[in-house]
């Protein structure tokens, strides 16, 4: 298993459809996964630090886990099947026993960033996926390879 980060969100300039960046800057690689807009939109405001009006569906999650004392571990990413992310989210209980919970990735994804959990994609993932390579940087220099790939693959 490889731990990432969100590097950004972008659109498809084909269909339109909202892309989560997961991407790991040491292992030199980004898995674009497609996401409904909903999901798109509320993670981007959790990662602006927009406090909405009302709690929306993940922060509600993330209230009744922190009442029931539950904990997300981590968050995996570990399918893919014909073009089809899957995720679970490994959740503590109380009694420290670990419950994996079966998810959408963009899901697992926006509780994972509420809570600041890991996120993890397992390598058999990343040998089967849509994964991108990345040239060798730092620094400032990988923040800047990150944006040109992002304009080149996905905005016109």
């Amino acid at each position: 298993m490889v731990e990432v980060s969100v590097i950004g969100i972008t659109q498809d300039r084909f269909s339109g459809m909202p892309i989560i960046i997961l991407g790991n800057e040491r292992e030199r690689f980004a898995v674009p996964i497609w996401v409904g807009n909903w999901e798109a939109e509320l993670l981007e405001t959790e990662l602006l630090g927009a406090v909405p009006p009302r709690p929306f569906p993940y922060d509600l999650i993330r209230e009744l886990l922190s009442i029931f004392k539950g904990e997300i571990e981590r968050v995996v990413i570990n399918d893919f099947d014909k073009g089809i992310y899957f995720a679970v989210i490994e959740v503590k209980r109380p009694d420290g026993e670990v419950i994996r919970v079966d998810s959408r990735p963009s899901d697992a994804i926006n509780l994972a960033v509420r809570v600041r959990a890991p996120i993890f994609v397992e390598k058999r993932v990343i040998e089967k996926a849509s994964v991108i390579p990345l040239d060798k940087c730092q620094g400032q220099e990988c923040k800047e390879q990150w944006e040109r790939l992002i304009k080149e693959l996905f905005e016109e």
